[in-house]
């Protein structure tokens, strides 16, 4: 999620669906290769396979437009897809603070002779609360990067999303609230304007 237009009266965020379209039209592409070049009989199937995914990403990606202006009061959230939209309006008022909710999860990654490993991953996602508990999510949900060194494991990837989700809450004069895991050691932040 990027800031695209601020000023003392307006706030503009945009997430974009270019890498969703990137990866589905490389994916569709290696697909039509793997079925002109590749001569098997999974050749087809290979790429029959990579094609609908292709398709399916292309379809699926999506893009986040999230408008606010303090003169209207309002906050409009668009959610593009090339397969139908979601427009909606909010009101400031209604906004009960701005959260990044970090979390674990566990993925398979292949280790040095090809076995499947589970690895914790840390994954991210800022969010509108609203008081009467309804949720908006400001950004898709976002994956860390990690380095292990031995046995330790380094992390990087949200510091710019929580600086965003920090800075909508100051614009929208609101709480912001970081909420990690236990294990993190940072807990919940709460930053009160």
């Amino acid at each position: 999620m990027k800031i695209t237009k601020v000023s003392s009266d307006e706030l503009e965020l945009q997430e974009g669906r270019t890498q969703g379209m990137v990866v589905g039209i490389a994916l569709v592409i290696a697909g039509v290769l793997a079925g002109i070049y590749l001569h098997n009989r999974y050749a087809v199937w290979i790429a029959a396979g990579l094609a609908v995914i292709g398709v399916a990403v292309i379809l699926l990606s999506s893009s986040i437009t999230v408008s606010a202006s303090k003169t209207s009061g309002l906050i409009r959230y668009q959610k593009k897809r090339l397969i139908g939209a979601r427009d909606s309006t909010f009101a400031i008022s209604d906004v009960f603070r701005i959260e990044t909710r970090k979390q674990w999860q566990m993925n398979n990654t292949p280790n040095d002779q090809n076995q499947p490993v589970q690895q914790p991953v840390l994954v991210a996602q800022s969010v509108i609360v609203f008081k009467d508990g309804r949720e908006l999510a400001l950004d898709h949900q976002k994956t860390s990067s990690t380095t292990s060194v031995g046995s330790a494991v380094l992390m990087s990837g949200q510091g710019a999303e929580t600086a965003m989700a920090a800075q909508v809450a100051k614009f929208l004069a609101v709480p912001f609230a970081e909420i990690a895991p236990p294990n993190m050691g940072i807990g919940i932040n709460i930053i009160e304007n």
